[in-house]
C-alpha cells in the first residue's frame, strides 16, 4: 500500500493549532479528500481514562476542536465518541478530559457508546463487538494520542480503534489474548474490520516511558495524519526511533507499506531522545514458550505507597489477580496475572509499575529493549 503521511509542526495547544491542522490536511488533499459535505463523521479520540489534558494520557480536546471546525466549514456533521476503560464513569471522563465542555461549546454531540448497542464480528479467528455509532457513521476519523505502551511498545493509530469496542469486553479480550503477539493480531483484525477514513495523531505532547497511563509527558511538537493507520504508525516509529518490528500489531504490515512523507521532514520533528517502556521484554515471545518459562520470565504489577486504595485496578483486572483486604493496597496473586497492564494503565496515581523477573533483568542488564 502507498499512503501519504502528512506531518505539520505544532508547538502548543493554542489558537494557532487550527492553522497547523489546516496545513496538515492540505498536504494530503484537504478534508474534502476524505469527507463529503452532508456526511456524518464520527471523531474517535483516545479517552483512556479521566485524566486531565496536561497529563498526556488522552487526546487533547483542542486538537479535536480544530478538526470539528474544519469539518463544519466543509458542511459535514461531526460527532465525538469513544469507549474508555469500563471502571471509570463515562461522565467523569468527559468532564476531566475537557471533552464535555469542548463539545458543548462547539454544539457537537458527544455519544455514549456503552448504551448505543453493538454488532458482533468474527475475523481471522477473533470474535469482538463494535459499537453501532462507529458502524453507522458515513466516515470515521481516528484522532489518537502518541504514547508508549508497556504491552505493545507504541499506542497510536491502529490501537486507537480498540476503543470502538464497548464496555468490559476490552478487558476480557486481554484475558483471552494475553501475549503481545496474539493481542497485536487482534488489534489488526479490529482495524481491518473498521478502518478509519482518516487517521490523525496528536503528538504536540506525547507520552514516553511506562505508558499508556503512567508514563511521562514529552513535548514532541507536531501533528501527523494519513488515510492508513498502519502507515502512520510506521512513520511515527521512524520519527521516535522505534523499530517497527518490536510493535506487535505492526508485524503484518511491515514491508507492505511505502512511507511517503508530505510537509515537515522526519528529522525536523524527531526528538533527541524518547524513552520506551522498561517492561517490554516479553512482547514477541511465543505463547507456548511463555507458558514453559512463566516461573522465571514474567512481567507483573507492583503497587507502591502512592496507592489510595480506589479499587480501579481490582475492577479492571480481567483475571481477578488483584484483591483488596482491610482497605490496604491491593495484593497480587502471581499465578493469575497475565501481564496485560490493565491495572497499570488505569491507576489514577501512577502507583502501579510493571516489574520484571530477575532473569529478565539479568538478560537485559538493565537496558530497555
Amino acid at each position: 500500500m502507498n499512503a501519504m503521511v502528512s506531518i505539520a509542526k505544532c508547538a502548543e495547544y493554542s489558537t494557532k493549532l487550527h492553522f497547523s491542522m489546516e496545513k496538515l490536511l492540505s498536504n494530503i488533499g484537504g478534508i474534502g479528500a476524505f469527507v463529503k459535505p452532508g456526511q456524518s463523521v464520527l471523531i474517535k479520540p483516545n479517552l483512556l481514562s479521566d485524566a486531565t489534558p496536561d497529563q498526556a494520557v488522552t487526546t487533547h480536546p483542542e486538537v479535536v476542536r480544530a478538526l470539528i471546525r474544519i469539518l463544519k466549514q466543509h458542511g459535514a456533521k461531526p460527532c465525538v465518541a469513544d469507549s474508555p476503560a469500563s471502571v471509570v464513569k463515562l461522565e467523569q471522563v468527559w468532564e476531566r478530559t475537557g471533552f464535555g465542555v469542548m463539545c458543548e461549546e462547539e454544539g457537537v454531540p458527544l455519544l455514549n457508546m456503552e448504551k448505543s448497542g453493538s454488532r458482533m464480528f468474527e475475523v481471522n479467528g477473533f470474535r469482538f463487538a463494535i459499537a453501532k455509532p462507529v458502524l453507522d457513521a458515513d466516515a470515521v476519523i481516528s484522532v489518537c494520542k502518541v504514547k508508549t505502551h508497556s504491552l505493545t511498545v507504541l499506542t497510536a493509530a491502529v490501537k486507537n480503534m480498540y476503543g470502538a469496542i464497548p464496555g468490559f469486553q476490552k478487558a476480557m479480550l486481554h484475558k483471552m489474548h494475553p501475549t503481545p503477539a496474539e493481542f497485536g493480531r487482534l488489534l489488526g483484525a479490529i482495524y481491518d474490520t473498521i478502518p478509519a477514513t482518516l487517521n490523525i495523531a496528536d503528538a504536540v505532547f506525547g507520552m514516553e516511558g511506562d505508558g499508556p497511563g503512567a508514563g511521562t509527558p514529552i513535548h514532541l511538537g507536531f501533528l501527523a495524519a494519513s488515510s492508513d493507520a498502519a502507515t502512520l504508525d510506521i512513520a511515527l516509529c521512524r520519527i521516535l526511533k522505534i523499530k517497527p518490528e518490536t510493535v506487535p500489531y505492526l508485524a503484518p504490515y511491515i514491508g507492505k507499506r511505502t512511507i511517503n512523507i508530505a510537509g515537515e521532514a522526519v528529522e525536523n520533528v524527531s526528538p533527541q531522545s524518547f524513552r520506551l517502556p522498561a517492561a517490554s521484554f516479553m512482547r514477541n515471545i511465543p505463547r507456548p514458550i511463555i507458558g514453559i518459562l512463566r516461573p522465571f520470565v514474567w512481567i507483573r504489577p507492583a503497587v507502591s505507597e502512592k496507592c489510595i486504595v480506589c479499587g480501579r485496578c481490582v475492577a479492571a483486572c480481567p483475571t481477578k489477580a488483584l484483591t483488596i483486604v482491610d482497605r490496604k493496597k491491593p495484593v497480587l496473586d502471581p499465578r493469575k496475572c497475565i501481564g496485560c497492564c490493565c491495572c497499570h494503565e488505569i491507576c489514577p496515581e501512577k502507583a502501579i509499575s510493571m516489574t520484571q523477573s530477575p532473569l529478565i533483568t539479568f538478560v537485559r542488564r538493565g537496558k530497555p529493549l
